[in-house]
């Protein structure tokens, strides 16, 4: 599915991108050599960027949760 239709970014590229380590929304475009045009897909990336960070923190045992908490 198509987050970013100015540039042609999917949802897959998305997750691709965060996995590689993009901390901001608009470093999902620099990540595939572009830049945001509209602005529409700020909040998918966002709702992305979220969820990976939800997947990271339950994937990371609770020793290491304390210490990084």
């Amino acid at each position: 599915m198509y987050i970013c239709n100015c540039n042609g970014i999917t949802d897959k590229e998305v997750k691709t991108a965060l996995k590689a380590g993009v901390e901001r929304w608009d470093d999902v475009h620099a990540f595939y050599g572009c830049e945001p045009c509209c602005g529409q897909c700020q909040c998918e990336i966002v709702e992305a960027m979220v969820e990976h960070e939800r997947s990271a923190d339950d994937s990371m045992p609770v020793a290491a949760m304390a210490v990084a908490g």
